[in-house]
């Protein structure tokens, strides 16, 4: 049967002596009360395997090889060992960074400043910085061949590796979630997905299909899972446009708003307000483990070899384990 593990906790000697009744977390500390009468509270970062805490939100999290690359509210890009030892720490942007993504050897940064950078992923160099975006960057993506960035104006832009402009496409409203598929295009808002057929050529696509259902999105070859209306339950669709995207069934049993999804195969993990991640098995479309996290998180990156790492409000990073 598949898990969820924490793989690092709270050393022995600052556990309360008692059973623990209760756990909260508030901005960078963690606080638990127990049947012992007292109230502990911790840094997270003092817990063992949760790393380095910078001053603001972590909004998102990717792996690159053997590399995890975080990005926050404080325009910072840091880049973690795969046991959350610090590598690098990237001054990346004067405010807030939304996302990062590598293709090839180039890291791109998208931050609130609508400004776009550019870096080399080995030496983290600044290549270029690009001034297209009229509004917030809040995601990146990619068919293979372009990059693509979308803003808060509802405008994604496509980029070439090296970072030249390429193509344009108005999507309307801003984008909170997207991903790509050959030449389709995913993009959400808070509410309702909108698929597009791209023609390669500024502002010429068509509608395929709208489906109900909110940011963020999960998507691979075969799946595409996001949660509905509500937040509480997830879709599970065939990412295939010959099928209509058909509705292969639901994840159900999450207690409050989805805020995060990634996964792997037919792993999938998911994280909410609840301050926990749930393991989801899309063979069987049922839970099969949770694990409590130090906050909310933002985002989740799952590897191939069933790590998991989770990062969010209060700007804790975490690794956890997924295991069959």
């Amino acid at each position: 049967m598949s898990k969820l593990e924490m793989v690092l906790q709270c050393p022995d000697e600052e556990k309360h002596a008692a059973d623990a009744e209760s756990v909260r977390v508030h901005g960078d500390k963690v606080f638990s009360c127990g049947d012992d009468g007292k109230v502990k509270y911790v840094r997270p970062k003092k817990l063992e395997g949760i790393g380095p805490l910078p001053d603001s939100d972590l909004e998102s999290v990717i792996l690159h090889g053997d590399r995890v690359i975080t990005c926050s509210d404080a325009g910072k890009v840091k880049v973690f060992d795969r046991n959350l030892k610090l590598i690098k720490d990237l001054a990346a942007h004067d405010y807030a960074v939304y996302d990062v993504f590598v293709f090839g050897d180039t890291l791109f940064t998208g931050s609130i400043d609508t400004k776009i950078k550019t870096w080399d992923a080995n030496t983290f160099e600044l290549k270029k910085t690009i001034e297209s975006h009229d509004e917030a960057v809040r995601r990146f993506c990619t068919d293979g061949k372009l990059i693509y960035a979308g803003d808060e104006k509802g405008e994604v832009r496509g980029y070439t590796p090296e970072g030249e402009l390429s193509v344009l496409y108005n999507v309307v409203e801003e984008v909170w979630s997207m991903y790509a598929k050959g030449d389709l295009l995913y993009t959400v808002r808070d509410r309702g997905i909108t698929i597009t057929q791209l023609k390669g050529e500024d502002n010429k696509f068509c509608h395929i299909q709208s489906l109900d259902g909110r940011a963020p999105i999960y998507a691979n070859d075969d799946w595409l899972i996001f949660p509905d209306t509500s937040g509480l339950s997830l879709d599970v669709r065939e990412n295939n446009k010959t099928s209509g995207f058909a509705l292969k069934g639901q994840l159900k049993g999450t207690e409050m708003i989805v805020t995060a999804a990634s996964g792997h195969g037919t792993m999938v993990v998911t994280g909410s307000w609840d301050s926990e991640l749930r393991l989801w098995d899309l063979r069987t479309m049922k839970e099969t483990g949770r694990c409590s996290i130090p906050g909310v998180p933002n985002g989740i990156a799952v590897g191939e070899n069933g790590d998991v790492y989770a990062v969010g409000v209060g700007g804790f990073i975490c690794k956890l384990k997924a295991s069959a």
